[in-house]
Order: structure tokens, then C-alpha cells, then sequence
């Protein structure tokens, strides 16, 4: 462990969660916050920078090494390849997501020699390699969709990888797995993409690393990415849990298993703070 981790772990353990709390609201009254709702939705909202830049890919291909060597051995599967510091970081919430994903793919590639993979919002393709170092025997046929800097550094990273820039193009053929890592919550009509999603679906739907509430109606935030990592900022829903399940069984999917991966961050001023979590869907005919 770090010295900084250590010492975020020695305020967890001794500062009273009232006073962090308090002294995170003081901040955010200096700069502004690292998470923060939008009461006017995507309407009026303020401009943001989104994915689309040279700081997120830059990121992203300086850790692809890193990363990459980090799923070989035997450790615990607590890496995240977007941790400002510590790559692998040590954290419940990053096994919680790795290992989810991991039974995702087991259930999508069974009685399958090759699995074939549509990782929408999948960046340089961190999911292709976690697919080969969890299920090393099965062959795979992944596609990636990413904003275009990310394909193109995608496509130095991962060249195994099929980066397609146009959406259109995705939806073309149909998978054995469609993966929305954090992904979804970034479109405004959310509902018109997890139609395409749902129908580029030939067996699972698996929508995960998302912000859920249970009691109030679906919002959107701003987050504001840490100067140390992608320095940019973007426009994200927070969606409610029942909405957004039943939504998607309305298009024919049935509901698998819901993941529970951590606490979220505290969005100031939100009327509900949530729950990262990820749904596991299939096709509602016995698959």
C-alpha cells in the first residue's frame, strides 16, 4: 500500500465520516466539485469538454503497458487502469468490477469455441485483454466503439481489436455479448441507444459501472475529471434502477443479475446519492 492510500485509509478509520463530509463541502464552495447535479438536465447545461481529447488518450496509452502486465500472474484482480496513481490499486470496488465481468464472459462463451464481444464505450480496449487473461482458451472476435481519438490509440494498443468509430457501423452484426462499461450514462437519449444495444444483442446484455438511485426520478450530473488524470469533464445520468430495468425488459430482455461493485461518489446538491452497480440481461426465450 502507498503512503497515499495509507493515509486515506487512516482518515477512513479514525476522521468521523460527518467531518469529511463537512470538509468536502468547504472545498466545493473554493473550487468546483468534483461531481455535481445539474437541475436543468442536458438542457442549459454547462459546455463540457466530453471524451473527445488528446488528455484521455494520452492517459489511456501510457497505462496500456502497465495494465496489460498487471492481469498476467496470479493477484487479486484489483487493477484499474483509470486510478490516478496506483494502477493497481487494492480496492474492493475494482476486484468487484473485474471479476463481475469475468462470470459475464464465462456465461456468454459457454459451449462456445469463439465469443464475439461489441464493448461499446470500451476505450483503448482494457476488456479485450482481461477477456484473454480470464478465459485464455476461447477465441475472440471483439469489437470496440470509442470517440475517434480513442479508436486511433486503440488501434496501437490492442491491433487484435476491430475499433469502429461510426456507430452505424456497429450495429451491423450481432454479438454474443454487448458490454456497456460506463458507457451508456454519457448519451442524452439513453433509451434510443439501449434499443440498438438490445437489438445488436444475439444472447447477453451487460450494462455495468454506473451511478444507480432508488427513490427519486433519474437526474444528470457533471463530473469533473482530477488535473493528474483525464483533466476534462462530461454530462452523465444518474439513472434510477427501476426505470432503467424495466425499460430494458420492455425491449424483450429478462434480467439475469443484478452486481452490486461500490458506494458512488458524493454528487453535491444531489436529491438521491446512489450506487455503482451492473445489470446482467439475456434475451427473454429460454437463452
Amino acid at each position: 500500500m502507498t503512503a497515499s492510500n495509507r493515509t486515506k485509509t487512516l482518515l477512513r478509520d479514525w476522521v468521523p465520516p460527518r467531518v469529511i463530509q463537512l470538509a468536502r463541502n468547504a472545498l466545493n464552495h473554493i473550487r468546483p466539485a468534483d461531481w455535481e447535479y445539474v437541475s436543468t438536465g442536458w438542457d442549459g447545461a454547462p459546455l463540457v469538454r466530453g471524451w473527445n481529447v488528446e488528455t484521455v488518450a494520452d492517459f489511456q496509452k501510457v497505462r496500456w503497458k502497465a495494465y496489460s502486465q498487471a492481469l498476467t500472474g496470479t493477484a487479486a484482480l484489483t487493477i484499474n487502469h483509470e486510478e490516478p496513481r496506483d494502477l493497481v490499486s487494492g480496492k474492493l470496488r475494482d476486484h468487484n468490477t473485474l471479476v463481475t465481468y469475468a462470470y459475464v464472459l464465462a456465461l456468454a462463451a459457454r459451449q462456445r469455441e469463439t465469443v464475439s464481444v461489441l464493448d461499446w464505450g470500451g476505450g483503448v480496449g482494457h476488456y479485450s485483454v482481461l477477456s484473454t487473461s480470464v478465459l485464455p482458451d476461447v477465441k475472440l472476435d471483439y469489437y470496440c466503439h470509442d470517440v475517434p481519438l480513442l479508436c486511433r490509440a486503440g488501434r496501437q494498443c490492442a491491433p487484435d481489436v476491430k475499433f469502429l468509430e461510426q456507430r452505424d457501423e456497429c450495429f451491423l452484426r450481432t454479438y454474443d455479448l454487448v458490454l456497456a462499461s460506463s458507457s451508456l450514462w454519457y448519451e442524452e437519449d439513453w433509451r434510443s441507444l439501449i434499443g440498438r444495444l438490445v437489438a445488436a444483442s444475439s444472447s447477453y446484455l451487460y450494462v455495468t459501472r454506473m451511478i444507480f438511485i432508488n427513490r427519486m426520478c433519474s437526474y444528470v450530473a457533471i463530473q469533473r475529471t482530477a488535473a493528474d488524470s483525464y483533466r476534462t469533464e462530461y454530462l452523465c445520468w444518474i439513472l434510477n434502477q427501476q426505470e432503467f430495468v424495466n425499460y430494458v425488459c420492455s425491449l424483450g430482455m429478462r434480467l439475469v443479475r443484478e452486481f452490486l461493485i461500490c458506494e458512488a461518489q458524493h454528487i453535491v446538491r444531489a436529491p438521491e446519492q446512489g450506487t455503482y452497480k451492473g445489470f446482467l440481461f439475456c434475451r427473454d426465450d429460454g437463452k
